[in-house]
């Protein structure tokens, strides 16, 4: 937190995401294999978010970590490896 407390910089994210009125609606033109990893417990954006975009991209995968929230909190690496790994190495494989 000393680090990287910015709540000027928090604000103007926070304005730019409630601003965006188009990446729902170019979602769909991805045509790559796509992983959407989401944390079960984000206090920030609603699991049901995930949802939504893996939905609004054909054939997507939804991986839903339970216990992960906004960050990468310590352990929450290895729940993402193995997924993000196996993704990976079939995209290499497809």
């Amino acid at each position: 937190m000393r680090r990287s407390y910015r709540p000027a910089g928090t604000a103007r994210q926070m304005l730019a995401i409630t601003a965006d009125t188009r990446r729902a609606d170019e979602l769909p033109r991805i045509k790559r294999p796509t992983l959407v990893l989401h944390g079960r417990d984000d206090p920030l954006v609603p699991l049901a978010c995930g949802i939504d975009t893996a939905r609004r991209i054909a054939g997507a995968r939804l991986h839903v970590i339970d216990g992960m929230g906004h960050d990468l909190a310590p352990g929450v690496l290895e729940l993402l490896l193995p997924r993000l790994c196996e993704h990976l190495m079939e995209e290499r494989r497809g």
